[in-house]
């Protein structure tokens, strides 16, 4: 770093007044020790300035050394300032600038390193040339010697990145209004612009794992979300199916892809074969909620059963993603086979059923009542916040779901007084921006593209397509929640039946996290891994886009039966009369 010699003295007078509180010390983190000779006032023109400070630097103190290196700068003439002394005799360095052989340490009136680890940054995106710099001299830092005190920087960005970052946003939100526009869920065109500027193949969005993780927390928030909306009265009417829904939409995929894995290689393992059909086992929540959300179907009956579903499908999922943890290890022990099953379960009981029961009503009487009223939300989103950050290491760390933890969370506080109203009042505008990232990024930075051009991959990718329809059947769970008028064009219950069928074959985040696992461990190749990707990702666009379509369909037939049937629509009677209703 430079500063020019004309500037020299009102950047020292300034830091005269601060030498009281920074004090300038060898290995400190901003500058070397400074000092002067009180027996040479002429040693800018003699000795250089750097020379004479540095041989007193310890034997004075810093203010001391401060303060006469000061008095000397103000005792020289304004004409020794001139261009070719500030050639000679710059202000303020870098070390990285003393190596050259145009400067010299004696030189320098103050020096100082800045450096940054290379674990800061991420990723090193191509053509990045500052970022490249700030490595090498992160390198150079260390083992220097006197001049390798540094200043660790903890954040490096460039420009580059941040307009990389923000071309990544507004291309994801484009094709989301376009998407949309066209007649499908936004969140298509996010995985869409996701693949396509992302790693797998443009490459041109920097730090793609900090995009997943933002990404992940919009996925939590989302659960959080699902919690808060859960309808209790309706759960325990519907429970029962929504169990029987999540087992069944768990068992039927796993079974059918074990069955083609087999059928495309005689030679496939059991447990390769299990890993192809445990990636078609969960429904994504994440989709499923998103495209019933647009269609403002979550928060009816049968999107309550849908959301019950697919938390106890995903959960069955970890389940049996812990199990393949446990597969790949040599001789585990038995019981980490159950602790999966036991840790899940029993957490469902105890946190589940106090989510439900007691705890609601302790939180709204015990602590919301006796708070002011202007505090009550905060206080809410508080404890909402604390519940949260406790569930979510206390159900991973015991091989359940961290998401399940967010999903619980959110329930005790489903039946709080205006808790809902508050949550998406405060959270709307939030969650729409880290759901656009964790469907851009999350999922579409997933998406192998460039193995789409072998026709094994795309022939598989539809024959495996079946494995997401294998969901499809569950659709004769679902209960009758509305009264079907014999001969009416309106049919609610064939409604309810369809949306949960086509809810239930979304695919998404769970079935990537499993076959990426799945190739980590050797269990499939990279071939049927590209396959399983093709076929899920068919689902994230089809399924959403399906799933809307109908509902609009059915949304418009309810309202022309309404319309049909509206008393002020009636012919009027022989007295000219409507009948009143």
């Amino acid at each position: 770093m430079l500063m020019r010699r004309s500037t020299a003295l009102s950047a020292l007078a300034a830091a005269a007044a601060l030498s009281s509180i920074l004090v300038l010390v060898p290995g400190s983190h901003a500058a070397s020790t400074v000092s002067s000779d009180n027996d040479n006032n002429n040693h800018l023109r003699g000795r250089p300035v750097g020379a004479t400070l540095i041989d007193q630097a310890q034997e004075a103190t810093p203010s001391s050394s401060f303060g006469r290196v000061l008095q000397n700068i103000l005792n020289t003439s304004e004409e020794q300032y001139n261009e070719d002394l500030d050639a000679h005799y710059p202000l303020f360095l870098t070390n990285n600038e003393l190596t050259k052989d145009n400067y010299h340490v004696d030189d320098v009136l103050f020096s100082f390193t800045l450096t940054a680890p290379k674990s800061i940054i991420m990723r090193q995106p191509p053509g990045r040339k500052l970022a490249e710099a700030a490595v090498a001299d992160a390198a150079h830092g260390e083992g220097e010697g006197d001049h390798g005190d540094a200043h660790d920087m903890v954040v490096h960005v460039t420009y580059e990145n941040i307009y990389a970052i923000l071309v990544f946003l507004l291309t994801a939100t484009a094709f989301g209004i376009v998407t949309s526009k066209l007649g499908m869920p936004a969140l298509v065109g996010e995985i869409i612009a996701g693949f396509l500027l992302g790693p797998p193949l443009a490459d041109f969005v920097p730090y793609p794992k900090a995009l997943v993780l933002v990404g992940e927390i919009g996925l939590i928030l989302l659960l959080l979300e699902a919690g808060v909306e859960l309808d209790v009265a309706q759960l325990r009417e519907t429970g029962t199916k929504a169990l029987g829904i999540g087992v069944t939409g768990t068992i039927l995929p796993l079974v059918v892809g074990m069955g083609l894995a087999i059928a495309s290689d005689a030679n496939m393992g059991i447990k390769s074969a299990l890993a192809v059909g445990a990636s078609f086992s969960p429904t994504s929540l994440g989709v499923a909620a998103s495209a019933l959300k647009q269609g403002k179907m979550l928060d009816t009956p049968v999107g309550q059963l849908i959301v019950s579903s697919c938390v106890v499908d995903d959960i069955l999922a970890l389940i049996l993603l812990s199990m393949f943890q446990v597969l790949v290890e040599e001789n585990p022990p038995i019981i980490a086979y159950f602790i999966p099953f036991i840790s899940s379960l029993g957490f469902l009981l105890v946190l589940g059923g106090s989510a439900v029961t007691w705890l609601p009503k302790f939180i709204q009487n015990k602590i919301l009542n006796k708070v002011p009223e202007q505090h009550r939300e905060l206080t809410m989103f508080s404890i909402m916040t604390a519940m949260l950050l406790a569930y979510l290491p206390l159900l991973n760390y015991t091989k359940s779901s961290y998401l399940t933890g967010a999903f619980l969370a959110g329930a005790t506080f489903s039946q709080i007084e205006s808790a809902h109203h508050a949550f998406i009042k405060k959270t709307h505008q939030l969650m729409t921006w880290l759901l656009r990232v964790f469907f851009a990024a999350s999922i579409g930075f997933q998406v192998p593209v460039k193995l789409f051009s072998d026709p094994y991959v795309i022939g598989w990718g539809f024959i495996l397509y079946a494995c997401v329809l294998a969901k499809f059947p569950l659709m004769f769970y679902v209960p009758q929640f509305e009264d079907v008028k014999e001969g009416a064009s309106y049919n609610p219950f064939l409604r309810d039946r369809l949306i949960t069928g086509l809810a239930m074959t979304c695919r998404g985040e769970f079935s990537f996290i499993i076959a990426a696992f799945a190739l980590g461990q050797g269990l499939i190749t990279a071939k049927i891994y590209a396959a399983i990707v093709w076929a899920v990702l068919l689902s994230c666009i089809t399924s959403p886009f399906i799933l809307l379509s109908l509902i609009k369909y059915f949304n418009k037939q309810q309202l022309e039966y309404l319309k049909a049937t509206n008393p002020s629509k009636q012919k009027t009677g022989s007295d000219g009369m409507t009948s009143l209703y």
